[in-house]
């Protein structure tokens, strides 16, 4: 990672019963990313208390992770408004 980089947004997925990786993994490139990117877009990071990526998240919190994923995508990806 190079300091004073222009880094694009990014959204990392974490939780704390992920079983393929530590979710302290996350947390570091998370913050990492912040310190170094000097273009402005947000570096998130998701971490989900009680969940993880494995298959046992309950339906709500699996429609408000989704949900959390594509006002992301929205809103990075999503054309200015044309000027009236």
């Amino acid at each position: 990672m190079k300091p004073a980089t222009k880094y694009p947004a990014v959204m990392f997925f974490t939780g704390d019963s992920d079983s393929r990786s530590d979710p302290l993994h996350a947390r570091k490139m998370a913050a990492l990313l912040q310190a170094a990117s000097s273009s402005g877009r947000p570096i998130l990071l998701h971490d989900d208390q009680a969940g993880g990526r494995s298959g046992k998240v309950g339906i709500d919190r699996k429609i408000q992770d989704d949900a959390d994923m594509l006002a992301f995508l929205w809103t990075e990806t999503a054309q200015p408004a044309a000027a009236k």
